[in-house]
């Protein structure tokens, strides 16, 4: 989806132009302010009173009267009064002192120098938080739709059929790229992410259940989602049934090209996680590790667990990819990692 399809992008376009253009007002309002407060006499004017200010109408809503100083000065022998209408600070005593700056050439013509720089500090304040804002909002969308560009990669992805043993295995002309891990690292979670899906692989809230070799058409390779191992509650049987299967399927007519391990990156893998590496490795299967679940901790716990799975793996942390399910975190390198799997393949 193009960012600039989208509604929100225009409304926070719209907002970061009235920002920009409250920002230009108040330099604006801050260069003639300050010129005309450096150009005028500052004298200390007395404080006589203080006289209503209307608030008047806006957007239909009477906003009520204040109380404003006026202040009264002498210049040349004359007398002149003025009224602070922006005044923050209001009800002040008569007597009391008031910084202000006339205008030699038109005494009468005055500023009060607090309530002025006030005014303008305000508007720099307003201004660049309102900037600042749009500024946010419109990254964001812009990141917003790189994400669901990737999440639409591989939005024809289909589920083709499943395999209970090596008879029923598929044979075809892409690279097929198997999913492996222990039964609740979140293979289907994972699966769904890269399909921009939510239901193409079948979550289960109860490990164990994917006991069949899922074959999915992602259109250019061949995702094969594998049983998850380490399940306790299964039986031996079972689990000796399960390790024919897979060892059949990396024995299999169809070569696996690419394989994701994946291992729930807030906790050591496992003594199987470093079992079925250690396979990949032994049979010189090319494979990436993929941390999932990493929504759970933060960017600075995520590192120190990436460097916790490296020791363990004996690999790099580079060769660690974190991914969320949630997020889509990771999911720009899962895609550069099965590019080029598949431009290998079809240098074959």
């Amino acid at each position: 989806m193009n960012a600039f399809k989208r509604w929100e992008f225009w409304v926070s376009l719209t907002g970061l132009a009235i920002a920009a253009g409250l920002w230009v007002f108040s330099l604006y309002y801050t260069v003639s302010t300050v010129r005309k407060l450096n150009a005028y006499t500052h004298i200390n004017a007395t404080v006589i009173g203080n006289a209503l200010v209307d608030g008047g109408y806006t957007g239909g809503h009477y906003y009520g009267s204040t109380l404003a100083p006026v202040v009264e000065y002498t210049v040349d022998g004359v007398k002149y009064k003025a009224q602070d209408k922006m005044s923050t600070s209001y009800g002040k005593k008569a007597g009391t002192l008031r910084e202000i700056a006339y205008n030699p050439l038109n005494p009468a013509e005055c500023l009060f120098v607090k309530s002025e720089n006030s005014l303008f500090v305000f508007l720099f304040a307003f201004s660049a938080v309102f900037t600042a804002f749009g500024s946010a909002v419109a990254a964001y969308l812009v990141k917003d739709t790189k994400r669901l560009k990737l999440m639409n990669t591989y939005s024809n992805a289909k589920f083709i059929t499943s395999a209970a043993s090596k008879a029923q295995f598929i044979t075809t002309g892409k690279p097929v790229i198997a999913v492996c891990g222990k039964s609740n690292v979140g293979k289907s979670s994972f699966i769904n992410m890269l399909a921009g899906q939510h239901k193409l692989a079948k979550v289960s809230g109860e490990p164990g259940r994917t006991r069949l070799i899922n074959y999915f058409d992602f259109g250019n390779f061949i995702l094969a989602d594998l049983p998850g191992y380490g399940y306790a509650k299964v039986s031996k049987s079972e689990k000796e049934k399960w390790a024919k299967l897979l060892d059949d399927f990396f024995n299999g007519e169809n070569a696996v090209a690419h394989v994701f391990a994946l291992c729930d990156i807030r906790h050591a893998p496992t003594e199987n996680d470093i079992t079925m590496v250690n396979y990949l490795y032994a049979r010189t299967i090319p494979f990436t590790i993929v941390a999932t679940k990493a929504d759970k901790l933060s960017r600075a716990q995520t590192v120190k667990a990436i460097g916790v799975l490296a020791t363990h793996y004996t690999c790099g942390k580079d060769a660690i990819i974190s991914t969320s399910a949630k997020t889509a975190a990771g999911l720009a390198q899962v895609i550069e990692e099965i590019n080029k799997v598949v431009e290998r393949h079809g240098e074959i």
